[in-house]
C-alpha cells in the first residue's frame, strides 16, 4: 500500500497538498521537512486506531489517516491512504498522550517510563 502525506502545518505558505510534497518546499527551522516525514512514514509501525482512523508511529512523528471527501462520502485517494503528521510542537500534551497510548500497547519494547 502506498501512503501519501498531507503536511499542512509544515508548509510556510500554509497550503496543503496531497501526495509527495516537492523537495524544494522547506519546513520552518527546527521542524522536519516534508521529505523527512514522508521517509519516516514509510518505516512507521501501526498502532491502535483513534476514532476509527488508522494511526502509525514513526521516529519523527505520529501519523493519522485523513479522510478525503467526494461530496459527503469518505473516499480514499488514488495513491492509497492519505495521512496527516501529528507533531508534538503543533499539539497539546493531552493530544500527544492519546497518540502515545494508542501506540504503547503495540510497540514491542515501549514502556511508560522511557
Amino acid at each position: 500500500m502506498i501512503y501519501s502525506l498531507i503536511v499542512m502545518s509544515l508548509m510556510a505558505t500554509g497550503s496543503a497538498s496531497t501526495g509527495n510534497v516537492a523537495a524544494s518546499e522547506s519546513a520552518p527551522a527546527g521542524m522536519p521537512t516534508a521529505d523527512a516525514l514522508q521517509s519516516d512514514l514509510q518505516t512507521a509501525y501501526a498502532c491502535k486506531d483513534i476514532d476509527g482512523r488508522k494511526v502509525w508511529k514513526g521516529g519523527l512523528a505520529f501519523y493519522i489517516e485523513s479522510f478525503v471527501y467526494d461530496g459527503e462520502t469518505p473516499d480514499s485517494t488514488a495513491d492509497g491512504v492519505a495521512t496527516d503528521a501529528v507533531l508534538a510542537a503543533d499539539n497539546d500534551p493531552e493530544t500527544m498522550k492519546e497518540f502515545e497510548e494508542a501506540c504503547l500497547t503495540l510497540a514491542p519494547t515501549a514502556s511508560r517510563d522511557h
